[in-house]
């Protein structure tokens, strides 16, 4: 705890002593609650030196993936001197009945911060001040000092800058091309792998670390289809997924997953007329499946916010290398006491995607639903203006990502390049990524094989199969 030295006499040193015993209170009721304010809070930031030291037996128990709840961290600190001196395992206990709620958490860490940063600029200046007094110190250097201060407080405030010279982000630059380099010699994806050759080119080598993917459609196009085998493909190459679901069931998930490995009939799966064969080798496909790094949270109802908090978590863990999410319009955006219209809410959620993404340093898939302008199109194809309910989507994603499926408005055929010039092909089994934007590389369009009920997912070359892909 800092001590104040100099206070001005009748004056009582900023603190907030009920608001530092209902945040350690809910930290230890709320589940993850730690996630949400570990990066602003600093046990320097608590008054009370026992609830310093509280806090800091929190953060210990967070980095060694353990629960942070009552019995943990009374056990933790029950040999503390600071702490018995203070109440011991009566006062922990009691921090838990001044809890009115753990959703005003980030408010009131925001008061202790604060008074944190009240604290620490009258210790400071009273410092400065007691520079300026003394004859044997330079004035140059007081006010070089006092400089120094302001820079310092203002970062306790607004959290230190990510500004640094251009030399060192030259230099990682420098090692990331080389490492994309001997990646590129040994035959690996530079990137996550999505599992289709051409995707992967026109991407670069796949998914990179912070990016924002957004893969949008109308329903029946494959939204689910696409992210599962997306997901699957990051999985095989050892990169750890975590599916928000909040469509579909974990276990509707799963049946999706385990088709995708074998060649069972869905409507025989669905109905369980299957024979011994196709159940022996839907049981092989769903060996592979469960051993793959897939985590699935089918909560229905879940914020961006859970979702930052929870990844964070899962990364921790090493559990989380990518994020899907099952779909934007479906995230629980609304916040209570505001007035901001349902465009301002996805807005939030998208920008929320992005940052996610940036500060995991993973690739954040979101599926997002288009509007119903692109039905009156007459060959159905989406535009970035169909993005349903913000054009913030688009500004936030780093790629966009269109499915289209010609065969489902009856188009039968589409048009080719082939070894043999451009063909007419037959547009069953086929589907279309149209990649509308990305920030880093090209548009265009990947072609792809699927199965009728799209459990299957692989890559299209018109040059073997041009008339019947499956």
């Amino acid at each position: 705890m800092q001590q104040m030295t100099g206070c001005i006499e009748g004056l009582v040193t900023p603190q907030a002593k009920d608001v530092e015993c209902a945040v350690l209170g809910a930290l230890m009721l709320e589940q993850n609650a730690l996630t949400k304010v570990i990066t602003i809070l600093t046990p320097d930031c608590f008054y009370i030196p026992a609830n310093r030291v509280i806090y800091e037996n929190m953060i210990a128990l967070h980095r060694d993936n353990k629960p942070v709840d009552l019995l943990s961290v009374a056990e933790r600190v029950m040999n503390n001197e600071t702490v018995n001196s203070n109440g011991g395992i009566s006062y922990v206990s009691s921090l838990t009945n001044m809890v009115a709620g753990a959703a005003n958490i980030e408010y009131m860490t925001m008061i202790l911060l604060q008074k944190h940063v009240a604290r620490s600029v009258i210790d400071k200046c009273n410092k400065i001040s007691r520079q300026a007094y003394d004859d044997s110190v330079d004035i140059g250097d007081v006010v070089e000092e006092l400089s120094n201060t302001s820079r310092e407080i203002s970062e306790m405030l607004c959290g230190r800058s990510n500004i640094r010279h251009v030399s060192k982000s030259v230099s990682k630059a420098m090692r990331e091309a080389e490492n994309r380099q001997n990646m590129s010699r040994k035959g690996i994806t530079v990137g996550v792998d999505t599992g289709i050759h051409d995707l992967n080119v026109i991407t670069g080598g796949g998914w990179k670390p912070g990016q924002l993917i957004v893969i949008a459609a109308r329903p029946a196009m494959g939204k689910t289809a696409v992210l599962l085998h997306l997901a699957k493909q990051a999985a095989l190459n050892g990169t750890p997924s975590c599916i928000y679901s909040l469509e579909m069931s974990d276990v509707s998930l799963a049946n999706r997953l385990i088709l995708s490995e074998c060649d069972v009939d869905v409507d025989r799966f669905k109905t369980g007329r299957m024979s011994d064969e196709e159940f022996a080798s839907l049981n092989r496909a769903a060996g592979v499946i469960e051993k793959l790094p897939i985590y699935v949270d089918d909560n229905p109802v879940v914020s961006m916010e859970y979702i930052r908090s929870h990844s964070k978590i899962m990364a921790d863990k090493g559990q989380c290398g990518m994020i899907l999410v099952d779909y934007l319009q479906l995230a629980d955006v609304g916040k209570p006491g505001t007035n901001r219209n349902r465009e301002q809410e996805i807005a939030q959620a998208s920008r929320m995607a992005k940052i996610i993404s940036k500060e995991l340093g993973i690739p954040f898939i979101l599926l997002s639903q288009l509007s119903r302008g692109v039905e009156a199109r007459a060959d159905k194809k989406p535009q970035l203006s169909d993005l349903r309910e913000s054009g913030a989507i688009e500004q936030d994603a780093d790629t966009v990502i269109f499915i289209y499926r010609p065969a489902y408005y009856d188009i039968e055929t589409i048009n080719v390049k082939s070894d043999r010039g451009v063909i007419p092909v037959s547009t069953k089994g086929i589907g279309l990524l149209c990649v509308e934007k990305q920030r880093d590389g090209a548009t265009g369009t990947v072609k792809f094989k699927h199965n009728p009920s799209m459990t299957r997912i692989t890559d299209y070359d018109v040059n073997i199969d041009p008339v019947n892909p499956f």
